[in-house]
């Protein structure tokens, strides 16, 4: 197994998402939702970001750690998609997510709209229905933040469109 793909494991180790799944096939699908997407020449680079991109929020990772083993555009990326969890505690989630994705980079947006695809996909088995709702209405004023405020980029209008279709199924 890559490197990245071993770290990223170990990392979120003993970690499942709300189905109980094991957590390490969302970074994995976040992964595979980017090669989908996205054509570029730093395409390895984003597709080891979108493996490793919880990984500061959700263990004792550090930005330097992933510097000195994946490099600096790949730890940039993941200290760009790690949330502030003070400036969440500031604000609320969804004000704090539409500023910082207007904002990013559009490598940073390109991983961030794959992994919100992952968890619009993910909504069948969310905690409760209205925490379902909840999450699609974010969702949904996340996109029309980005749309109105933003420059995207054909790989971001497209991700955006499979956002959208995901969550009409639901």
């Amino acid at each position: 197994m890559d490197s990245f793909k071993t770290y990223a494991a170990k990392a979120h180790a003993g970690q499942t998402r709300s189905d109980g799944s094991p957590y390490i096939a969302h970074p994995e699908r976040v992964a595979a939702n980017v090669e989908k997407f996205k054509k570029s020449k730093n395409l390895d680079a984003l597709i080891k970001a979108a493996w490793l991109h919880d990984t500061i929020e959700d263990s004792d990772t550090t930005f330097e750690d992933l510097r000195k083993m994946f490099g600096g555009l790949v730890a940039g990326l993941v200290k760009e998609l790690t949330s502030d969890k003070g400036a969440i505690d500031k604000s609320n989630k969804t004000d704090y997510l539409k500023n910082k994705m207007v904002a990013m980079s559009s490598y940073a947006l390109v991983i961030k709209l794959a992994d919100r695809l992952d968890n619009v996909s993910d909504l069948k088995t969310a905690k409760t229905p209205a925490w379902a709702q909840k999450y699609k209405k974010e969702t949904q004023d996340i996109l029309s933040h980005l749309v109105k405020n933003r420059q995207l980029s054909s790989t971001h209008k497209k991700l955006i469109k499979a956002i959208n279709v995901k969550m009409n199924e639901i």
